[in-house]
Order: C-alpha cells, then structure tokens, then sequence
C-alpha cells in the first residue's frame, strides 16, 4: 500500500465509518480532528483536544448559573457562549486570510483563536453541546451556519457563529444571500436552512481545502482531500472528475480515461462535459497515434 492508501484507510476507520452507521452531529468535532491529524498534523491529539473544547463548555454552564434564568432560555444561552467565546476567549472570524487552508484545521482554529465559518461553527456546536444545548448544522449556500430547533412548535433560531454568535432573521439571511452570489436576485427559501448531515458538512470542508490545496498546487495534499471524500460519497461527481484529472497530470492516462468516462456516467448533464469530453478525445487521439 502507499503513504496515502495508508492514510485513506486511517480515514476510513476514524471517521467514515461513523458516518455512515450515524448521523450524529455531536461528533463533528472529532471529525474534524481526525481529518486535520490525517491530512496535515499526525501529532495531534484528538481526545485531548477534545477535552480542552468541553472545558470551555464548563465556563458556559458556570457563567449561565449566575446571570440566567433556570432553566435558561434559548436566547440567554446563546448569548452566554458568544460572551465567552467571542468577548473573553475572543474567538474572530480571520477575515484577511480567509483562504488560508490552516481556518479549515479545527486546531489551529483553538490555537489561533481565528477560522472560516465552518470551523467556527463545529467550534461553537460542540461547545453548546457541552452545555446542554443542542444546535444542528447548517449548509447555508457559501457561508456555514448553526441552528437550535425549539420545543415544540416553536420554530427555530439560526446563529452565525463567524459573525459574533448573530442570531439570524430572514431579512439578515436574505442580505447574506445577496452578499455571496451578488445581482443573482435568488430566492431565500427554508430548504437553505435545513439541518446538514454529518457527510455533508464533512465533505464541505474537504472541498475547502481542495480548492486552497489546489490554489497553492499542493497536488499531493489536494489529492489525499479528495480520495477522502470519495471515501465518504463513491459517486461524488466532482471528486470523480477531479480524481481523473489529478490521474491525468501523474500521467496514468488510462486510469484517467476510465475516471473521467465514469464522471460523464455519473453526471451526464454536467457543466463542464463538453470540457471533459475534449479531454476524453485528447487522451483517445493520443492513444492512437503511439
């Protein structure tokens, strides 16, 4: 086996196997570790970060017992953790290197005190769960959220994280929408809010760091993010196509060919399958002509 056959399995056994027996999103935290220990920093502890995490949830739980109601409401325990979080431990959104693929490594989210959404958020849900309250991902269409479902049918209440712990309204989403696909005039409906599954949110940071991998032309890492995620979804089209291509630059041509053929199975429709049939008879003319 190779170094990352290797560390494909290490995933396999660390995490994907979770995923798929339970969607548990109290557990994203520990995938998200194991996923920085795998891809960037072996030495990491995980159960030790992990425990580091839940003292924070302790410092919440003390500081509602002083200044909340008992049982605390949903609003007072939100703004217990952005006290804590973003005023005392001063948590920030890392607005001036926001591409920087370390915002998607939840250690050293901890050790810099500054992240991505995403990060932010597995940050924020794990300490609220320490607390005693349960938030759900959310896969709002470019920045991450959070959201606490209420008792009942008493609706729900979307936090974001990146932003201070802001509590959402449709009017805050709409304008976030608009900030992100500008002049695109697309509708805010409840499907942008819907709870994420764990695969989803753990497959959208991979996808984070392929892209910053592949911006800084670190082939080997950007190819260890997307086997990784094909360890999660088989029939990923993007990770399909972008493994066909990575063949194609390592100069496995007929690996590729049968990569990228299988993409065009799997995606018909793409964006991209004219682009991808061009490659398709490249690589064919090629072959003929040796």
């Amino acid at each position: 086996m190779t170094a990352l056959d290797d560390k494909v399995q290490d995933w396999k056994q660390s995490v994907v196997t979770h995923i798929t027996s339970s969607d548990d999103p109290s557990k994203l935290a520990d995938h998200a570790l194991h996923l920085a220990r795998i891809l960037a920093y072996p030495d990491i502890d995980v159960k030790k970060t992990l425990e580091g995490i839940d003292v924070m949830s302790q410092h919440v739980v003390q500081a509602l017992k002083k200044t909340a109601s008992t049982p605390p409401r949903p609003t007072q325990v939100i703004e217990g953790l952005n006290n804590y979080l973003f005023n005392d431990l001063k948590f920030r959104p890392n607005t001036d290197d926001y591409y920087n693929p370390l915002n998607s490594y939840l250690n050293v989210v901890l050790e810099r005190k500054a992240g991505i959404p995403i990060t932010l958020s597995i940050l924020y849900m794990r300490v609220a769960q320490g607390a005693g309250f349960a938030l759900e991902p959310v896969n709002f269409p470019a920045h991450f959220l959070v959201k606490h479902v209420m008792e009942g049918d008493n609706g729900e209440i979307i936090v974001d994280p990146f932003n201070g712990g802001r509590i959402m309204d449709d009017y805050a989403l709409k304008a976030l929408l608009e900030r992100s696909y500008p002049r695109q005039n697309i509708s805010l409906t409840r499907v942008f809010v819907e709870k994420a599954t764990v695969a989803q949110v753990v497959v959208r940071m991979l996808n984070n760091l392929k892209g910053s991998y592949y911006e800084a032309q670190d082939m080997e890492k950007y190819e260890l993010a997307n086997e990784m995620v094909l360890a999660i979804d088989q029939y990923n089209p993007d990770a399909i196509r972008d493994k066909g291509i990575a063949l194609l630059k390592k100069g496995m041509v007929e690996d590729a060919l049968n990569v990228l053929n299988m993409y065009l199975e799997v995606d018909p429709e793409a964006a991209d399958a004219d682009e991808v049939l061009d490659i398709i008879r490249q690589i064919r003319s090629g072959k003929s002509e040796q």
